[in-house]
């Protein structure tokens, strides 16, 4: 029987074949069959990539259906849709916490005295349901706007108004406030703080808060406008309905 043999290598002969071995794997010859032109091709410089992605980003495209039927697509331009939107003024005006604007509106100073016998109680921590119909009074002036007064007790120091969406419609309510003998001392033309469209859709409702200052005494809830009109984000002012009044 023959017996294998198994020679040791050289000690430095095994080194120098591994160091050779390794200069052969690490360096290729752009000129040798082993040099692929995909080594090139995988290549593509950052910038490249970065414009590619952006050139994707900006093709969109949006489908509707249009007044024939038919499924439209066409590209849309994704780069005008933000600057359109960057530059597009905010549908709402901010300002800092515990500010307001002012605005000033023509009232006769008697407008609302013939309202004050109705006036309706409201207590601390009571709500009141607000009923704008046909039969509701209105104010004095060129304008018969259709109006409910409120007396709150002396204890209330704020009060909060909510309007509700009943088949995109809603009752666009502003407040006046008057002193003792009846007389316009403070209007407030949007008393909801929260009309953005995010209220619309996700509460259904609009609210707002507003304090009480020394010598407003009656509060009177009206309707600026005699007829519907359209609103913001397609919904519509109405007439005829219901807000909720509160001191919370």
């Amino acid at each position: 029987m023959r017996r294998a043999e198994t020679k040791a290598a050289p000690k430095n002969g095994g080194r120098e074949a591994y160091q050779q071995s390794a200069a052969v794997t690490s360096k290729v010859d752009p000129t040798s069959e082993a040099f692929s032109q995909s080594d090139v091709d995988d290549y593509r410089p950052s910038e490249e990539v970065d414009e590619e992605l952006a050139a994707r980003e900006n093709e969109r495209f949006i489908t509707y259906v249009d007044e024939m039927g038919q499924l439209v697509s066409r590209p849309l331009d994704m780069k005008a849709e933000r600057k359109a939107a960057q530059d597009a003024p905010a549908p709402y005006e901010e300002v800092a916490e515990d500010a307001f604007l002012e605005t000033y509106r023509a009232l006769r100073a008697d407008c609302c005295m013939h309202l004050i016998e109705t006036a309706k109680p409201l207590e601390p921590g009571a709500e009141s349901v607000v009923t704008f119909d046909r039969e509701s009074l209105v104010l004095k002036g060129d304008s018969p706007w259709r109006a409910v007064a409120f007396a709150p007790a002396d204890e209330v120091s704020e009060v909060s108004l909510v309007s509700f969406i009943r088949k995109k419609g809603y009752l666009g309510a502003e407040l006046l406030w008057l002193n003792s003998k009846g007389v316009p001392v403070m209007m407030i033309d949007q008393p909801f703080s929260r009309k953005y469209p995010e209220t619309w859709y996700r509460y259904g409702y609009l609210q707002g808060t507003l304090e009480r200052e020394q010598g407003q005494h009656y509060l009177i809830v009206f309707l600026p406008y005699l007829d519907a009109r359209p609103a913001s984000d397609g919904l519509k002012q109405v007439i005829e309905g219901e807000l909720v009044l509160s001191a919370p």
